[in-house]
C-alpha cells in the first residue's frame, strides 16, 4: 500500500538531496529507492546539480581553460574550498562556490590567467577582476603555464607545423606551449607512429 510523504519526510529530502546517497535518504525514511527517485522528480530535484548553484570541478576548468587535474591540485595542495556531495545513486561531484573561488583566486592571483576568462562567465566577479585582465593586457604579463592536456587535432597540427620547417620555438608561440613541452611531445607521437 502506497504511504504518504509528511512534511517532515519532503523538507528532509530537499535538505540532504546531493549531500547523501540516494539509498541512504530512503533507508532514513523507511522507503524505497524508487519511491524517493518519484519524488524527487515530482519536487523538480531529480537534477542536483544545477539546484546547488554551485559549479563543478570540470565546469569551472573549463570556464578558466586549465586542465581538471590542476584544479584538483589547487584543492589539494593550495587549499581551493569545495563540497564533495553524492548525486543519483553513487556519482559524486567536486563542487566549487563561485563567491568562495574568487576570494581564493584573490590571495593566489599568480596560479590564473584572468584573460583567459570570459567576463562574467562566473558570477558575482568581483571588480578586481576586471583590473588584473587589464594588467596582463597591458604589460603581456606571462604566467606560469599549468599543465595542457595534448588534443589529437594539436599532435596533427604539430606534425603539420614541423613538415612546413618551422622551429620548435616558432611552434610554441603559435600552440601557446613551451618550447621543451613541443620537443616532448613531437617525440613522442613520432614514437607512436613508427610503432
Amino acid at each position: 500500500m502506497r504511504k504518504e510523504w509528511c512534511t517532515d519526510e519532503i523538507e528532509y529530502l530537499k535538505e540532504y538531496v546531493g549531500f547523501q546517497k540516494i539509498s541512504s535518504i530512503a533507508k532514513k525514511l523507511d522507503r524505497s529507492f524508487e519511491s524517493v527517485l518519484v519524488k524527487m522528480n515530482r519536487l523538480g530535484l531529480a537534477n542536483t546539480k544545477s539546484q546547488t548553484g554551485l559549479v563543478t570541478l570540470g565546469e569551472l576548468s573549463k570556464i578558466l581553460q586549465v586542465d581538471r587535474n590542476t584544479i584538483k591540485w589547487w584543492m589539494k595542495k593550495h587549499h581551493l574550498p569545495f563540497i564533495q556531495k553524492v548525486t543519483r545513486k553513487s556519482k559524486s561531484f567536486y563542487f566549487i562556490d563561485p563567491c568562495q573561488f574568487w576570494k581564493w583566486a584573490e590571495i593566489h592571483k599568480e596560479k590564473i590567467t584572468f584573460s583567459n576568462i570570459p567576463y562574467q562567465a562566473l558570477p558575482p566577479e568581483p571588480a578586481w577582476v576586471k583590473e588584473e585582465r587589464i594588467k596582463e593586457k597591458e604589460n603581456q604579463l606571462c604566467k606560469k603555464r599549468t599543465y595542457k592536456c595534448w588534443t589529437t587535432k594539436e599532435d596533427q597540427r604539430l606534425i603539420q607545423l614541423r613538415q612546413e620547417g618551422l622551429t620548435y620555438a616558432e611552434i610554441g608561440r603559435r600552440m601557446n606551449r613551451s618550447v621543451n613541452s613541443i620537443i616532448r611531445r613531437y617525440e613522442r607521437v613520432m614514437r607512436e607512429v613508427e610503432v
